[in-house]
């Protein structure tokens, strides 16, 4: 079964893909951002929220990406991300609530609500503890949204996916950071070396294509009330990374550490179990490291190409 779906932060990274994993497999899609895809909304405007559903009209399904997702940025102005990340959840729930009340809502949540694990993999029994504004708003939603499921008719799935990465993510985030450093000293755009932070650290992750694909399975046979991990089971060093990358450049290149961008306290590793996933929708990881980092290069390749 498959429905007609409204995506919020449809223009986004990962906004993007999943639309395009959607109509692949017979969705109906209407996307929504704060720029405006089809629908133009500001998720911390009770009242855009409302007008987008009303726009939206005769949907089964929302999948809600919308968020202020960079913790540098949600630290930097913490009112607006519990603006957007918190209060645009808790207004988009009530207004299903009132407008759409027997469509689903597939919460996106993080896997950073948990923070430093306490044991490996991370499962969902984990306790949360975000460090920083960014998990702590979307904690706040993931526990918002468990409550209002208990207290509502409202049917609310909660999913909390580990990293992920793929073509058109933002060079903000670690692996894209690495793809367009290298792309940029191929074509002879900076020095030959790569600047990079703390190599050491383990993190769990995913190509976008994969954690959309979970995305639509549980909004299709996830369980209402439930929450469910989106990970790989292991964990990739960071300098692994790096070699990776380097392996498939078509120079010479060496690496710098860069003091700017090492965390004061970092997390040696993280990994997050799907087992609950699994069991459920016979979800596992599909596509490889390999794969998700040759495709982030020829990425930004492409780019720099065409801003030539």
């Amino acid at each position: 079964m498959t429905g007609r779906a409204l995506i919020t932060g449809a223009g986004g990274f990962v906004g993007q893909h999943l639309r395009a994993h959607l109509v692949a497999t017979g969705w109906e899609v209407v996307g929504a951002d704060l720029q405006g895809v089809e629908i133009a909304c500001d998720m911390s405007d009770p009242a855009q929220v409302a007008a987008m559903l009303e726009t939206a009209g005769g949907i089964t399904h929302v999948f809600h990406l919308a968020a202020i997702a960079f913790v540098p940025t949600a630290g930097a102005d913490p009112s607006r991300t519990m603006a957007v990340n918190l209060q645009g959840t808790i207004h988009l729930a009530r207004a299903m609530e009132a407008q759409c009340p027997e469509a689903r809502l597939l919460f996106v949540s993080t896997s950073e609500v948990y923070g430093p694990p306490r044991a490996l993999p991370v499962t969902e029994a984990h306790p949360l503890n975000p460090q920083n504004p960014y998990a702590i708003s979307k904690a706040a939603a993931d526990q918002y949204l468990a409550f209002h499921e208990k207290t509502t008719e409202l049917d609310i799935v909660r999913a909390r996916p580990f990293n992920h990465a793929g073509p058109g993510q933002s060079d903000d985030f670690v692996l894209s950071s690495f793809a367009r450093q290298m792309a940029e000293i191929e074509a002879g755009r900076r020095e030959p070396t790569l600047r990079v932070g703390n190599l050491s650290a383990g993190r769990d992750f995913l190509h976008v294509r994969d954690v959309v694909r979970a995305y639509e399975m549980l909004a299709r046979l996830g369980v209402r009330g439930e929450v469910y991990n989106i990970g790989s089971g292991v964990s990739l060093r960071i300098d692994e990374a790096v070699e990776k990358l380097r392996a498939l450049a078509r120079v010479d290149v060496t690496v710098e550490q860069d003091r700017a961008r090492i965390r004061p306290v970092d997390v040696p590793e993280v990994r997050g179990g799907f087992d609950k996933l699994n069991h459920l929708t016979a979800w596992r990881p599909e596509i490889s490291m390999d794969l998700l980092l040759s495709e982030l290069l020829d990425y930004w390749r492409g780019v720099i190409t065409r801003n030539e």
